[in-house]
């Protein structure tokens, strides 16, 4: 029981966090709302372990854990994919920044 008070301390912090960097401008509301829900969502499934298994229920899966352990695996292979592709951009913008600035250096010479 302790550990369902200290979980949900965490995700209370966590949206804390998540509408202050929204505050800063650093995440868009959009993306606020969305990790909103997912705290929401984890702190229902803790305070309340016998959603995750109705919800599971619903589709398919025998146990609410191995729900919600298939969603967050499916949840963290798009997290890699996003960080994947925003490295990515952020590669293919530094390469053309150094190409800029190496072909001005060029020009000067």
């Amino acid at each position: 029981m302790l550990i369902q008070f200290v979980l949900i301390a965490v995700l209370l912090i966590a949206l804390f966090v998540t509408w202050k960097r929204a505050g800063q401008r650093v995440v868009t509301v959009r993306e606020a709302l969305g990790w909103s829900l997912l705290w929401v969502g984890a702190a229902v499934g803790i305070a309340m372990p016998w959603t995750t298994t109705l919800v599971a229920n619903f589709f398919g899966v025998g146990r609410g854990s191995d729900f919600v352990l298939y969603g967050s695996v499916m949840l963290l292979f798009v997290l890699v994919f996003k960080l994947f592709v925003a490295f990515e951009k952020q590669e293919r913008k530094l390469t053309e920044l150094v190409r800029r600035d190496a072909l001005k250096d060029l020009k000067k010479s």
